[in-house]
């Protein structure tokens, strides 16, 4: 069968090709979809059925269509506004839950299809035209718009009867409440992993919190001794950060802020866990360390990034940082707590001798020793 033997179901000249539309639903929810058109082409008798979703912003996208290949390849994501489908549903009949756009209709405009089948009706009253199209609104409980479902090309040439009209509104139902549960799933997931993220990130710079930071302290002390690796704990506190703020408003505090965490990002491995402490201080805990030489690498990256000019607007600022490491064997037993006061032990030695350097903790220097 050639490709203008399918209707575009819903579809405008110009829509969009499904070759630009990313996927937007899950694929658990598209293979349902694509189970419920299946179902209503092989036990209704039509040539197509195609489930529009609603997306963000009020267009609907095909995400599930049966029947035809051809028709299946034409229409598959395809993007259609929603003004389309309100003209074309407005100018239609209803028919219980349905609605009949009816060829003879003179307010209707054919333009807004793309396709109409190729096929000869036959001679019957209650024939089927090329340019007749069912379709079912689906919506919410609330009774905002989760999509349309389409059928086309009744496979007897004919007009659907209650019967079948019924068992479509049926089918109606069905795919609406699977596009809700699926939204409502969606939503009460995307909350979820939203209350987690604010539990364990800073909502200004992005990166870790405290509670981050002691949840993998933690989980590295807890691990057996054979499985533990050398790792340092860097604590970070700006140089020159508090004049800035005593200078400027809290926009350049926070752009700067900002910009730290990042250039701290850069310098980083990816497996480095980065938090911000409070205030200008920041925290970088490094795992799987091949020696002591190794984090010292790391610190020095660091400072170099810290010291990277920072702009914002039609300013250049420049921050420095003290850094304070302490290390932990695999065969040492010291709490989180611990190891970041020795960690701070550090940095304030630095801060005694000059910015823009680091100090590794040792317990000569410790003065709670």
């Amino acid at each position: 069968m050639s490709e203008n033997h399918h209707r575009d179901q819903g579809g405008r000249l110009g829509t969009v090709s499904p070759g630009a539309v990313q996927p937007t639903v899950p694929d658990d929810l598209v293979a349902m979809l694509d189970l419920l058109a299946q179902t209503i082409v092989q036990a209704l008798g039509f040539g197509v059925a195609a489930v529009n979703i609603a997306r963000p912003g009020g267009s609907l996208e095909v995400v599930s269509v049966a029947g035809d290949d051809d028709a299946r390849r034409m229409l598959l994501g395809t993007v259609h506004s929603a003004e389309v489908w309100d003209q074309i549903l407005a100018v239609s009949e209803p028919w219980g839950r349905l609605r009949f756009a009816d060829h003879r209709n003179e307010a209707a405009n054919q333009e807004l299809y793309s396709w109409v089948p190729d096929i000869v009706p036959i001679t019957a009253e209650d024939a089927w035209h090329p340019e007749d199209a069912l379709f079912a609104p689906l919506t919410a409980k609330d009774g905002s718009r989760l999509g349309i479902l389409s059928v086309d090309l009744p496979q007897d040439g004919l007009r659907p009867n209650q019967t079948t009209c019924r068992a479509l509104e049926a089918f109606a139902v069905s795919t609406a409440l699977a596009i809700e549960h699926a939204t409502l799933r969606s939503r009460a997931e995307s909350s979820e992993r939203s209350l987690k993220l604010l539990a364990t990130h800073d909502s200004l710079t992005g990166v870790g919190n405290r509670s981050m930071l002691f949840d993998r302290l933690d989980h590295a002390a807890s691990a057996r001794v054979e499985h533990r690796t050398l790792l340092a704990l860097a604590f970070i506190d700006l140089d020159g950060f508090k004049a800035i703020n005593d200078r400027h408003t809290h926009d350049v505090d926070d752009h700067i802020l900002r910009a730290v965490a990042h250039q701290i990002l850069s310098a980083v491995r990816p497996h480095d866990t980065v938090v911000r402490w409070g205030g200008d201080e920041f925290l970088v805990l490094l795992e799987q360390l091949d020696s002591e030489t190794a984090g010292l690498e790391v610190a020095e990256r660091i400072l170099a990034a810290v010291a990277e000019p920072i702009r914002h607007r039609d300013q250049e600022f420049g921050v420095t940082a003290s850094l304070g490491v302490a290390f932990c064997r695999a065969v040492d037993e010291i709490d989180a707590e611990e190891l970041v006061r020795r960690a701070d032990c550090a940095m304030y030695q630095v801060k005694r001798v000059g910015p823009n350097a680091f100090a590794v903790f040792d317990d000569v220097s410790d003065p709670a020793s």
